[in-house]
């Protein structure tokens, strides 16, 4: 038993000893933290931007082909063989060129059949008229009856009409001739032959197309009220305005509203070719900012600006956003913070920040 309490109180002095211990060195340790310069807080910094007046542009893209403004497929109204064809693909010609020659030896063997019919009734008709002046004055004296005058008046008469029945005749094969010959109907240059010298030209069969220099673009875009494409707006290529839309077909294609494009001056792509085009639909001038400088708040929109070492919400009213800008009404004479809008939300809690960029204090 008497064993047992000596271990019992040897126990208790050891912890004694190390509780003793144990606060001298806690206290030692309090005393070298409170020697200890505090640490400063590390530095927030952020990249600040300004603003720049301009013009922002809302666009709408579309693969637009390359058209013929003016195109035509020329044939014959008379069939007949082709006698020659005066051009070749990409023949650039003036209005009224000779283009293609139908062989015209059957209406000039008609024509001239006609004329000698009309030779020979011009005789006629002399004749039926010489007739009838001499009858006139011998029905005047009584040298006649009534009758056989009145005979070499109908004589001539029929003569008379069969006569300009001929030269009706004759005018209109004359006129054919014309139909022989193909000829350019505006300036222009030739797109492809279908016919050569010795094919066979029917009439309503094509026998070589044409168009005009000038160029158009159509393409197909799906309509959507938010964002309609109309009359009149400007159309780029490349970054570069190239024309305007001139017309919105009534009619769809494939579901798909079409568009018609009036360029300012022909493209250096041949026709039937595709690119790439946009279509301003909204355009407004005022402040541009990268759309990092912007802060959604349940009361609105906010850019932070930063001024006397500290950044200070903005409320603006964004007027477009395109891509990865933004336009405002006006540019704040302020820097405006760029970072995530996580980070720019915080600023204003912040008490000290190294700022990235142009400043202006």
């Amino acid at each position: 038993m008497n064993r047992k309490k000596i271990v019992l109180a040897l126990s208790l002095v050891v912890i004694a000893v190390l509780l003793i211990k144990g606060k001298s060195l806690l206290d030692e340790r309090r005393e070298q933290i409170k020697k200890q310069p505090i640490p400063s807080s590390a530095t927030l910094w952020i990249s600040v931007v300004k603003g720049q007046e301009g013009v922002l542009k809302q666009k709408q893209s579309a693969l637009a082909e390359i058209l013929s403004d003016k195109s035509i497929a020329l044939s014959t109204k008379l069939p007949g063989y082709v006698e020659n064809v005066m051009v070749e693909e990409a023949t650039k010609v003036k209005k009224g060129d000779l283009l293609v020659r139908i062989d015209s030896y059957e209406l000039h063997s008609n024509i001239e059949a006609l004329q000698k019919t009309l030779i020979a009734q011009k005789s006629d008709f002399i004749l039926a008229k010489e007739i009838y002046e001499r009858n006139k004055k011998l029905v005047a004296i009584g040298g006649i009856s009534k009758e056989n005058f009145t005979a070499s008046k109908v004589a001539m008469e029929m003569k008379a009409s069969a006569l300009e029945g001929t030269k009706q005749k004759l005018s209109q094969l004359q006129h054919q001739l014309t139909y022989l010959e193909i000829r350019a109907p505006f300036d222009g240059v030739i797109e492809r032959i279908f016919l050569r010298k010795g094919d066979l030209a029917v009439a309503g069969k094509p026998i070589l197309s044409m168009n005009n220099e000038k160029q158009k673009l159509l393409f197909s875009y799906a309509p959507s009220v938010e964002r309609s494409i109309k009359k009149g707006e400007e159309v780029l290529y490349n970054e570069r305005t190239i024309g305007h839309v001139k017309s919105i077909y009534p009619a769809a294609k494939n579901g798909l509203q079409v568009a018609e494009v009036s360029l300012n001056e022909p493209l250096p792509l041949p026709v039937g070719s595709s690119v790439n085009v946009d279509v301003v639909t909204k355009e407004a001038k005022g402040c541009i900012l990268p759309d990092t400088t912007v802060v959604h708040k349940k009361d609105g929109t906010y850019i932070m600006v930063y001024k006397e070492g500290k950044f200070i919400p903005q409320k603006v009213e964004i007027m477009l956003w395109v891509k990865n800008r933004i336009l405002i009404k006006s540019c704040p004479a302020l820097p405006v913070a760029s970072a995530s809008e996580t980070k720019l939300s915080a600023l204003p809690a912040y008490g000290k920040v190294s700022v990235i960029g142009a400043k202006d204090e």
